[in-house]
């Protein structure tokens, strides 16, 4: 019997090397050099910025960048370096560096990142990103969470998100939910169509399009929907403290701890970045004073998002 046990704990000592053999290259041969590009200093892009590098600073010895650069002009990034350029236009500027530098978009739009990537002719390999927006299904069990019985949704889609149409479509189909999509070419247009959604009396669910959503629109469509008594759906926390009646996003630092999490498991000598992809954790926000003007009655935040989770598994 004795010797059972020694023959056991000597394959299972065996096997914790292996495993060990297996998993520590990946530490030791991370990215030494992490370079974030960053365009301006918003408080989302501070608050991921600082969470990013406390938490690579804290479990590894992976040195970090700051370069801001407003002209996308003489950017200067170390050779050997992997890039998260956290913004739209960070990513636009980032797009001309060298088609042998990793790049890592974040806080971008999915419609952005597609078309920065076309624009800037290289590989998805080395050009990849976190997307900004939340999965069609996510912000669709939302709004099933809230109103369980609704069966038609109105959409504005702008010049870079009209190409999700087909993608939105489909994730409502499975909820037997009828999109009702208005195309806004032009920023003159915007005011034109949100009125003629808010006729059908539907909740207006928002899809991020730099040409819609914007800090000059946001007032004009949340008073206009308001007025309307039309509830809406944002994709920001910021959204719904200022008038949407909910919204299921990701934090910045909830982007940051998965980038960070995504370098730490990144061996240097990999060059091929992982698929671009939406944020897998994310929180909801409840406006409830909208709701009560809306006399909407809406249950607890954590059953809320107890069912979202469910509805991804």
């Amino acid at each position: 019997m004795h010797s059972l046990f020694k023959s056991y704990w000597h394959i299972l000592a065996r096997a914790c090397v292996l495993v060990s053999a297996c998993v520590l290259p990946n530490i030791a041969h991370a990215w030494g050099n992490v370079t974030i590009l960053t365009t301006n200093d918003t408080t989302a892009v501070t608050e991921f910025v600082k969470q990013l590098k406390l938490e690579i600073n804290e479990q590894s010895s992976i040195k970090v960048n700051v370069s801001k650069n407003d002209s996308g002009l003489s950017i200067n990034i170390p050779k050997d370096t992997l890039v998260i350029a956290v913004g739209t236009q960070a990513l636009s500027y980032a797009g001309n560096l060298d088609e042998s530098t990793p790049v890592i978009g974040v806080l971008v739009p999915k419609s952005s990142y597609e078309s920065i990537l076309k624009d800037s002719g290289r590989g998805a390999d080395h050009f990849s990103a976190i997307y900004l927006d939340q999965p069609f299904n996510r912000q669709l069990s939302l709004v099933k969470a809230i109103f369980p019985n609704i069966f038609s949704i109105g959409v504005l889609l702008g010049p870079v998100s009209q190409f999700q149409s087909n993608d939105l479509q489909s994730a409502a189909k499975k909820l037997s939910i009828e999109v009702n999509i208005r195309l806004v070419n032009r920023a003159d247009e915007l005011q034109f169509n949100l009125e003629k959604l808010m006729l059908g009396k539907q909740l207006l669910l928002a899809i991020p399009d730099p040409l819609i959503y914007t800090r000059e629109t946001a007032q004009t469509i949340l008073l206009t929907t308001y007025r309307h008594q039309v509830p809406v759906i944002g994709f920001s926390q910021s959204y719904a403290k200022s008038g949407a009646i909910a919204a299921v996003f990701s934090s910045p630092k909830q982007y940051a701890s998965e980038i960070a999490n995504l370098i730490k498991q990144l061996p240097k000598d990999q060059v091929i970045l992982p698929t671009a992809r939406a944020a897998n954790k994310f929180s909801i926000e409840i406006n409830r004073q909208v709701a009560r003007s809306l006399d909407i009655q809406i249950t607890d935040d954590a059953l809320i998002y107890q069912k979202i989770l469910k509805d991804e598994r």
